[in-house]
């Protein structure tokens, strides 16, 4: 019976080489994608947008006060009557100021519908990136520039729950997470080192 020899050459060379590739596989880096803290404060300046991200993605109650004057802005408006909220002092006639109650604003989960509606593709990104050489830094700002332009996109197409008639009046538009796009364009992506300990 013949029995075959077989010399393996550089074998240390080539363990050395697996363990290097795998090392640099395993990163202890994450891709956060969203509206980040540094983002800044939202157009009115009294909430963040981190903070007005997170009121749609999870919804809120306010407790008003009160004391917000309502009634007709004008004759024309008197006469459809069209009852809105007044600027103080303003409009053509008072019909009364509210009492205290509480403001609901509905569940619009925007975020983690946004990021999962690229869930196909990031891995393949990451597979194609280290396929041709690239390293997985660079694999990984691929996925975060993906993933933001795909919450973006689902944050566009999003029309559930609605607005209220007034707030699409008083906005010109029907998309309930839009008005001048200033939180939209505050999502981004960064890369980490660690897990990350807040955020969705």
């Amino acid at each position: 019976m013949f029995k075959p020899k077989v010399t393996v050459t550089n074998v240390q060379q080539s363990r050395d080489a697996i363990q290097k590739a795998l090392r640099a596989l395993m990163v202890d880096k994450y891709v956060t994608v969203g509206i980040h803290e540094d983002a800044g404060n939202h157009e009115s300046d009294d909430i963040t947008n981190a903070q007005l991200g997170a009121v749609h993605e999870f919804g809120s109650e306010i407790t008003h006060p009160g004391g917000t004057s309502y009634g007709y802005a004008s004759k024309a408006a008197a006469d459809r009557n069209d009852v809105r909220f007044l600027k103080s002092g303003r409009g053509y006639m008072e019909l009364g100021v509210t009492g205290p109650h509480i403001i609901k604003i509905p569940a619009r989960p925007w975020l983690n519908p946004g990021v999962a509606s690229g869930n196909a593709e990031y891995l393949t990104i990451i597979e194609k990136t280290l396929s041709d050489g690239g390293t997985m830094d660079q694999a990984l700002n691929k996925v975060g520039v993906v993933a933001v332009g795909k919450v973006q996109k689902y944050m566009t197409d999003l029309r559930t729950p609605p607005n209220a008639a007034s707030t699409i009046k008083k906005k010109g538009s029907s998309n309930p997470l839009i008005d001048s796009g200033a939180l939209r364009q505050s999502v981004t992506y960064k890369i980490i080192s660690g897990k990350p300990n807040e955020g969705l």
